[in-house]
């Protein structure tokens, strides 16, 4: 894949001339001239929304229905399709009734309640007669005027009583506990299966445009499959990726002009921007990627070919024929005779030298 470009732009414009070759006096000769040269890095690669995501479904369920088609535009949070709902809502319809039944004997005057109200009214009343009953038996064992068994009695038949009474105090309190506990729970419960529910109503997470639909009516998702995807959704922006040599990385740098060529667009040139460079390499390919935002058109399909140069290098540079240049020197032709000069040359572009030092434009060079 290495390619490396020069780019002349002035011999890519007709009529536009660099060097003008020249024959008078029986001399061949070009007039040197300074013109701006570009150093291209050749990439290839594939176009992709800026903003690309796969939907999936976070809950199992089969398809009910499908809002949306492939090309639609879609807004972020707008509703793509939904899954069935029967089973969620028979839970909620479920944890509903149980709460209700368990804020209906929470009420005041319930007949739950009163059923406990009771028992404990009764059993109240019969630890108090058991005590003004041990409490008169008390006296007359006192005057000798009962046996000890029969005080004995008593006091045990109080002690009973007074247990019992604890026992179901006890169990109202508990029961009220255990009932405003069982409603806290069950209201978590519905407001989690009211929550989940939403889930079912699949929606977009971007605003783009759908790019492919992965499911049909009446399919069954499982959520915790591989195989979970409903759609694929991509913003109107667009990125550029494109591999690159890894021996240009030391050129390559964030904000260089880019020239793009698409395959759906083969007579057509875009323009991009370098925004980043992937700065590790493909050890098996000795490649790196460059990202490059880029105005394509809105209708690009996904993932198209993308084949670009990365203008690494602009500038204005005096330029003459490779073939006039020997050995450090060239024959400078002053209108009358050659004269050998020495020269400094840097990079070749194409069939011309970069001259560093020793002409200056206008200068006329003879042409071998």
């Amino acid at each position: 894949m290495r390619r490396l470009f020069i780019a002349l732009p002035f011999l890519l414009l007709a009529g536009l001339i660099l060097f003008f070759a020249v024959k008078g006096n029986k001399e061949n000769y070009a007039v040197v001239k300074e013109e701006e040269v570009k150093t291209l890095v050749y990439g290839s690669g594939y176009a992709k929304a800026e903003n690309y995501v796969v939907v999936k479904a976070e809950v199992s369920g089969y398809i009910e229905r499908l809002l949306v088609k492939e090309g639609d535009f879609v807004s972020k949070g707008q509703p793509l399709a939904i899954i069935d709902t029967k089973t969620i809502d028979a839970s909620i319809k479920e944890v509903s009734e149980r709460l209700n039944l368990v804020r209906e004997r929470l009420k005041e005057g319930s007949a739950y309640l009163k059923s406990l109200e009771n028992a404990l009214e009764s059993s109240k009343i019969n630890m108090e007669n058991n005590k003004r009953l041990l409490e008169r038996r008390e006296r007359l064992f006192s005057q000798g005027l009962i046996p000890k068994e029969v005080y004995e009695q008593s006091k045990t038949q109080y002690e009973v009583s007074q247990k019992e009474y604890e026992r179901l105090k006890n169990t109202y309190q508990d029961a009220i506990t255990s009932l405003r506990s069982e409603e806290r729970v069950l209201l978590a419960e519905r407001e989690r299966l009211t929550k989940e529910r939403e889930k079912y109503v699949i929606r977009s997470p971007i605003e783009g445009h759908v790019l492919k639909k992965f499911v049909n009516p009446g399919d069954y998702i499982n959520h915790l499959s591989q195989e979970n995807r409903l759609f694929s959704i991509g913003s109107k922006g667009w990125e550029v990726w494109l591999e690159v040599d890894e021996e240009y990385a030391g050129m390559l740098r964030e904000g260089q002009r880019v020239i793009l060529r698409v395959d759906a667009y083969p007579n057509e040139r875009f323009e991009g921007k370098v925004f980043q460079v992937i700065r590790e390499v493909d050890r098996n390919r000795k490649l790196i990627t460059v990202k490059v935002q880029a105005e394509l058109p809105e209708n690009l399909p996904n993932g198209s070919t993308v084949d670009g140069q990365i203008e690494v290098e602009r500038k204005r540079a005096i330029l003459i024929p490779a073939s006039v240049y020997q050995e450090g020197y060239v024959l400078l032709y002053d209108g009358m005779r050659r004269v050998k000069v020495p020269v400094k040359v840097g990079r070749r572009y194409g069939e011309y030298l970069e001259v560093i030092e020793g002409l200056r434009p206008g200068d006329k060079v003879i042409v071998p």
